[in-house]
């Protein structure tokens, strides 16, 4: 069993799967193939090693077959959705509460008051200094779960995400200016990705697949 694990862990070495579930996967496919070469030993084939190692073609191919299969819906609650809930909160969070303390009510009626809120305006750049820490928190929560690079930097972007849904909305109600992507869109995005750009790495090496040690029965 030792030397099909060896063999199935080299083959699996180039693939992202992550190493906390890769031990299980290396020891579940080992026992797959151990017993297949039995049953053809049994059944009297020429050379049942050799078949057996023939059974995946593309081992790369089959290794994100089985991280896909791995990756459920628990695995993309707690690295996507919880982190980017995080991220989002608190972004427009900051934001807002920006808005409160610094934003006076403005009269735009007879009995009205408006509040504005501006790339010129008291709130915007304290608020983009809270972006960066806000991009570093969702990525370092994201790979603590296990998510890869492009998946942190994902939930780094949710803020810029959504506002850029908002952004859209609006100008599609109340006309298209093309400062206000550059503001509230392009601006956020570069600085939470400036936040986690540290917390991108840290994932295991893949180790150089060596050659297959010779098995004997």
């Amino acid at each position: 069993m030792r030397d099909w694990e060896r063999f199935v862990d080299d083959r699996l070495a180039r693939t992202s799967l992550p190493r906390e579930s890769r031990d299980e996967i290396v020891a579940e496919i080992a026992a797959h193939l151990e017993e297949h070469e039995n049953e053809l030993r049994t059944a009297g084939a020429a050379d049942p090693r050799a078949e057996t190692m023939s059974q995946v073609a593309d081992w790369r191919s089959f290794g994100r077959s089985i991280r896909r299969a791995k990756e459920g819906y628990v695995t993309i609650i707690r690295r996507l959705v919880i982190p980017g809930a995080v991220a989002w909160l608190m972004g427009l969070g900051a934001l807002k509460l920006l808005v409160m303390l610094l934003v006076v009510p403005e009269a735009c009626g007879p009995d009205t008051t408006c509040i504005r809120v501006s790339a010129d305006g008291p709130v915007y750049l304290p608020w983009l200094l809270t972006l960066p820490f806000v991009g570093a928190l969702a990525a370092i929560l994201a790979r603590g779960a296990g998510a890869r690079p492009a998946q942190r930097l994902f939930v780094a972007l949710i803020p810029a995400v959504y506002l850029s849904i908002e952004t859209l909305v609006m100008g599609l109600v109340d006309g298209f200016f093309w400062r206000i992507p550059i503001y509230w869109v392009l601006i956020p995005a570069v600085l939470g990705i400036l936040g986690a750009w540290p917390f991108l790495g840290g994932q295991r090496r893949a180790p150089a697949v060596q050659p297959m040690t010779p098995m004997y029965p």
